[in-house]
Parts: C-alpha cells; structure tokens; sequence
C-alpha cells in the first residue's frame, strides 16, 4: 500500500488537498482511503458527506475515515489505561478525574497514527493518503516511534523482573496492585507496532510526506522549518504543494501589493526546495468543499504527474570514507549553524535542531570511534570521525 500523509501549517488547506489527492487517485482506479488523524476533523466537510471512526464508501474506489484517537488509543494500551486508573484510585474514590489525568499529551495522537498499521495489514487499499494534524503536532508523532519505543524496550525487562521479585513485599506493605504479566506483554506488543510503524514511514519507496504551504512568508518560513525537521528524522518528503495562489489579474488595484509579497514568497519557495517538486493550486472562485470541486482542483494541481508517484526521494544521512576517517552526513537545511548542537553518547549522536532533538544510532562501522569534529555546509551538517576505535576501558 502507498501511504502519502500531507503536512503543513494550520489554515494552509491540508485537508482539502489531501481529498483532492484521493478522489484523483480513485478516479483513475486505485482503491484509496482518505483518513484524518487532526484531533479537530474536517475532513467529512471537505468532501461534504458525513465521516466518521468507521471508514465510509464516498464515491468509487474511494473510502473516508477520521481516526478516533480515544478508540485508537483503547486498542492500543487498554490494559495499561485500566491498571493506572486502578492505581490512582486504589486509596480514592474513582472519579472523571482520573480519567482526564490518564489522557498524555501527544500519546493519543500518537496512537491514531498506529492504526495506519491495521488499515496495511487490512489489506483493503492501494493507496492511503493521511490528513495530519498541523505541523507541531505531526512532528511530535512522527518522533514518538522512535524515542518512545526504544525508552520502554530499555525499561521494560528491568521492571518486569523486579516486579517478579518485589511484587508481594510491595502489595504488602504499600498497598497498592502491581501489574500482571499480562500488562507487560500488552507493552511489549506496543513496542513492536511502534517498531513497525517507524519502519514503514523510513520506507522512501511506500511513504511521502508532502508540505503544504501558502504564498505568504510566515507560512513559507514554517514550512522550510518543517521540511528541515523531518529531513532529520529521515522522512522522505517529495513535494511542496503551495495553496491558494491569487491570479495577479484578481490583485489590481488596492490589492496590488500582495502580486508583489506574492511573488517574491514564490520566488523564496522556488530558491528553496529546489531538490523537491513545487506544485501549485490557485485560489477557487468559490469554496472548495465537495466532490466535484475538489476533483476539479486535483486536476488542475496535478496536471499530468501520478500522484502515488514518488515524486523525489531525499537522502538524509549518508555515510562516506575519507583519508582520515568518516564522514556522516545529515540534511538539516535552512538553518543557522547556531541551531544546531550535536553530542556524542556512546554509539548515538545526539542531534538538536532549535527546539527539536533526535538520537541517531551509528552504524556499525562508526561505533566504537569518537567524534573528531563537525561543520555545516550546504544545508547538511558533516560529522567526522575518527579512524582508529577507542579502546574500551
């Protein structure tokens, strides 16, 4: 199954182009699920058919489903919801608090984007175009596979043999319940579906992630931001779609100084993303909202290009062997080198990026060698290495 997930900034129109995409895609007979993972859905009023947490027949080929991420998010660690609400309540009188408290930031969406698992292993479509939520919020999930699950497959078997130990003294002393073999192995199978979720959105030859942007520099600015992020967190973006663009004609007169912001915001875009196709969607003389609008604009921003084609593939680390030593390259472009901070841990670099910050394994050859030194040219940040291995102590 192709998986192609639109991005950008809130307001820029992701939606839209997403059931765009779809119904383009579906007319030219794939089988396609258009689904939503924003927590504020409006993806039913894009096509202007009810949608809800069980996909529905739209049109032809083409399915809809707003992902609920408290459903999702039941499916996924139930057990351990119902063992910590347990344990907070286990000295109290149970109340709706605990249920407010047992909502984390982020894991509920996080776990709306699990089911793109099961929607795979369904087997029912050949293409899946992803709705996001807007660009903070999508980062955040699509860091999550990786940091959470390599935080619980390190916490997990330590917990789970000191608890085999210490479980009666514990409940006897503190009395309070203490997990069941059963919750671990619930944890652990989340584990492996986040494993498996991580792999499938590095996977540069099923999954895309495309921006979406308007003509104004705020917006431009976000996503140049965006597409750096996810290049860091080895994400495959191929396009970057800019909405709403106003014919010049329409401009004349007391709006004539947006055809000048609007054409050098295009002109910062075509400078910038030169590696990616830049697809353009003008402004509709009326709303874009139905099947048959939203066809018609698909039309006119694809134009001849497949969109479940990948349309660019992007290299975000590469690894090369120098005269003395290594070189391990990562995309990070648009930013002031003063953004950037890096940091060794063993057998992981630490990258930071403004406020975002990703751990990056080594690959086999680097490990045991320490950094030699690092500098940032032409949007990527070099890391060199030693040659020789530092000896263990």
């Amino acid at each position: 199954m192709r998986i192609i997930l639109y991005t950008g900034k809130g307001g820029v129109g992701k939606t839209c182009v997403a059931a765009a995409t779809a119904i383009h895609l579906a007319e030219r007979g794939k089988r396609v699920l258009v689904a939503s993972t924003d927590a504020a859905h409006s993806l039913g009023d894009a096509l202007d058919v009810p949608v809800g947490s069980e996909a529905v027949e739209v049109s032809e080929n083409l399915w809809a489903l707003e992902i609920d991420p408290v459903v999702a998010g039941r499916a996924a660690w139930g057990r351990m919801q119902e063992y910590l609400r347990l344990l907070m309540t286990s000295h109290a009188e149970g109340g709706i608090e605990a249920d407010e408290l047992l909502v984390f930031p982020g894991l509920e969406e996080l776990f709306a984007l699990l089911a793109v698992l099961d929607i795979e292993d369904s087997g029912l479509y050949d293409v899946l175009v992803v709705d996001c939520a807007p660009t903070g919020e999508t980062l955040s999930l699509l860091k999550y596979p990786e940091r959470l699950g390599s935080f619980i497959e390190d916490m997990l078997p330590m917990k789970r043999a000191a608890l085999k130990v210490g479980r009666p003294v514990i409940e006897g002393v503190m009395k309070i319940p203490m997990p069941e073999d059963e919750l671990f192995d619930e944890v652990a199978a989340l584990v492996g579906r986040l494993e498996r979720l991580r792999a499938l959105l590095v996977d540069h030859d099923r999954v895309s992630l495309r921006v979406v942007t308007t003509a104004e520099r705020i917006v431009v600015k976000e996503a140049k931001r965006a597409y750096s992020w996810l290049s860091l967190y080895g994400y495959n973006v191929d396009a970057v779609i800019v909405n709403r663009l106003y014919p010049e004609d329409a401009l004349a007169g007391y709006f004539d100084r947006w055809t000048e912001l609007q054409r050098t915001s295009l002109y910062e875009i075509g400078e910038a993303f030169v590696d990616v196709p830049i697809l353009r969607l003008a402004l509709r003389h009326g709303e874009l909202r139905g099947v048959a609008n939203l066809r018609e604009a698909a039309g006119d921003l694809y134009g001849g290009i497949d969109p479940a084609e990948v349309l660019a593939r992007s290299c975000a680390i590469e690894l090369c062997e120098t005269t003395d030593g290594y070189e391990l390259s990562l995309a990070v472009p648009f930013f002031d080198k003063r953004d950037l901070g890096l940091l060794q841990d063993g057998d992981h670099l630490i990258v930071s990026l403004a406020n975002q910050t990703r751990r990056v394994a080594l690959p086999a050859c680097l490990r045991g060698r320490e950094v030699a030194g690092a500098r940032y040219k032409d949007g990527a940040l070099i890391v060199s290495f030693a040659r020789a291995c530092t000896p263990k102590r």
